[in-house]
């Protein structure tokens, strides 16, 4: 289930951004490319303008963005790349937003789309992923937006904590493979599927990818060390952490002091008890805001765009890469080690003494947290 690849680490946006761009006007026959948020800002800007400049350049283009995360720019990123070499494809545009009804993946008249569309509303494309010439992959948790860089801060420095991954080798056909059937919309059996990466292609599909995970934390001997950006775990990962943990594998959890998503830390802490009870220690990383999803177990990384929360496991499509390359490995511990000297560990006496309104309000998000 690991990959052999050659791979290269990022953990700045502009050094991923400026490679990213770089293979874009380098690419010679086709792209295609899969992420969340797509937006005309100065980051979206410089990526449009290289997908243009491959187009001109006869290089082919496929491009599918999510209809809520796209929402504010996905018809004038469309337009901008109009070309009969191109096509960008919305997925689950919002029901009410009928120009892009044309662009969606699934097919049918209008009427059918939107009661299809309404039906799916709460199901997202959340896959960050980039194929060139299908010799180059591009993954990990960066959208394309400047927000991963705080435009507004002063601090150059300032930047969110983000993991992307350059890989190159066999395993790229195989991801262009996966990205066939999410822009086709095929389902494949499982006994078909690559096992060299997790990854859902459809909805439907979300327990064969939570199967896998599973199997990874299950084979765990010597460690799992997660970072997650927003941590609202299911019944059946938390007992698998707690399990680990007592039979003696040294489990570390690093969640965010803060959060672009305000209320999320609040929901996190509410297993914070459960799990400090169970011999897990909780760091809290408040240096950035952090939105890497990584884990760390045993020689291997797992790097891409799942959360640990319901949404992720349940509801979105997600792609994450298990690598076994020792460099990378070693790299994602030493990152590791020293998120944890930025983070505080939390005892289960400071989470006695946090606010109790906090507290109640992080039990109180736990009703939404099939939603979140």
């Amino acid at each position: 289930m690991t990959a052999k690849v050659s791979s290269q680490l990022f953990f700045t946006p502009h050094e991923y951004f400026s490679g990213l761009i770089d293979d874009i006007y380098r690419a010679q026959r086709q792209i295609r490319m899969e992420t969340y948020i797509f937006n005309q800002d100065e980051t979206g800007e410089s990526v449009l303008n290289a997908l243009e400049n491959a187009i001109a350049r006869g290089v082919s283009l496929q491009l599918l963005i999510d209809g809520v995360g796209s929402y504010r720019d996905a018809g004038i990123i469309a337009e901008r790349l109009r070309s009969p070499i191109s096509e960008v494809r919305v997925f689950h545009p919002l029901p009410w937003d009928f120009s892009l009804y044309r662009r969606a993946l699934y097919a049918g008249r209008w009427y059918s789309r939107l009661f299809y569309l309404v039906a799916s509303i709460n199901h997202r494309d959340h896959r960050k992923l980039c194929l060139i010439d299908a010799q180059i992959a591009w993954l990990g948790s960066y959208n394309i937006t400047s927000d991963h860089a705080n435009p507004e801060s002063r601090d150059a420095d300032d930047y969110w904590h983000d993991t992307g991954l350059r890989v190159t080798g066999s395993v790229v056909s195989s991801l262009a493979a996966n990205f066939n059937r999410v822009w086709h919309r095929k389902i494949d059996s499982i006994s078909a599927r690559s096992r060299r990466f997790l990854a859902s292609e459809a909805i439907a599909q979300r327990r064969q990818s939570r199967l896998q995970l599973m199997k990874v934390l299950e084979n765990a001997r010597q460690c799992i060390y997660v970072t997650n950006a927003y941590f609202n775990p299911s019944n059946q990962i938390l007992k698998m952490l707690k399990r680990k943990a007592g039979e003696g594998i040294s489990v570390k959890l690093i969640v965010p002091a803060r959060s672009d998503i305000f209320f999320f830390p609040w929901l996190s802490r509410s297993f914070y008890v459960d799990l400090l009870q169970a011999n897990i220690r909780v760091f809290e990383y408040g240096h950035r805001v952090l939105h890497s999803k990584t884990m760390i177990i045993d020689d291997c990384v797992l790097i891409g765009s799942t959360n640990l929360n319901y949404r992720s496991l349940f509801h979105d499509l997600e792609l994450d890469l298990l690598s076994a390359d020792a460099g990378i490995v070693a790299r994602m511990e030493r990152r590791f080690a020293d998120d944890i000297q930025a983070s505080s560990e939390i005892s289960l006496r400071d989470r006695q003494q946090h606010p109790w309104l906090l507290r109640l309000l992080g039990l109180l998000s736990r009703f939404l947290r099939y939603w979140l």
